[in-house]
């Protein structure tokens, strides 16, 4: 199966890797210039990984919806978060409050320990390579049309373009209009309580496949 993951980010990463992992011919497309822009910022530029503590502890900090949650957690836990990258070769330590960081202090590390599983994988990448469309004809996506005017056929494609926070990193909100353009309904952001992050939430309608 053909399968396009929109974004480079840790979300994209992932999905790139679990994609290709199970046996499907990946591409990723970044239109930045390199991988993992966000999170080369995040912990101060140390990139605090997780937190080494049980999964119902993290979700009681889980200010608004954490239901929705459970199965993500549960299906790839923070412990297998932390396994796999130190399978990749990147090295972690829990540090006060059971958060967990690379043994180097640099977030560099992280993203590279990814693209070598990316690698591994045989992921195909493309930089600077901006997805300006997703291509759905009669209910079904079939592929995407890039800033370039090239049509790119697939079977599946994944949206992993974030928010709109640090939007130096490339998080301008693209995500949210593929979503309303395949006839999804955006309801807005949600604060996850001290993390601070967002969350887009969009209502699937159960017609797009």
């Amino acid at each position: 199966m053909k399968v396009i993951i929109i974004g480079g980010g840790a979300a994209g990463m992932m999905a790139a890797y679990q994609a290709a992992k199970c046996g499907n011919d990946v591409s990723l497309y970044e239109k930045n210039e390199k991988l993992g822009k966000k999170i080369f910022i995040t912990g101060k530029g140390r990139c605090n990984v997780t937190n080494a503590c049980e999964i119902e502890e993290l979700l009681d900090h889980v200010v608004t919806n954490k239901e929705f949650l459970y199965s993500g957690f549960y299906s790839f836990t923070n412990d297998a978060m932390m396994e796999l990258l130190e399978e990749l070769g990147c090295p972690l330590k829990v540090e006060r409050g059971n958060r967990v960081f690379p043994v180097s202090d640099h977030s560099s590390d992280v993203i590279a320990a990814l693209q070598r599983g990316l690698r591994k994988e045989n992921v195909d990448i493309y930089f600077n390579t901006t997805v300006k469309k997703i291509l759905i004809e009669d209910g079904i996506v079939t592929g995407v049309r890039l800033a370039s005017g090239d049509t790119v056929k697939a079977d599946k494609v994944v949206v992993a373009t974030g928010g709109m926070s640090y939007q130096a990193t490339g998080s301008t909100g693209d995500g949210y209009d593929f979503a309303r353009k395949a006839g999804h309904k955006v309801l807005g952001d949600i604060h996850l309580g001290d993390w601070g992050y967002q969350m887009g939430l969009i209502i699937t309608e159960p017609s797009l496949r």
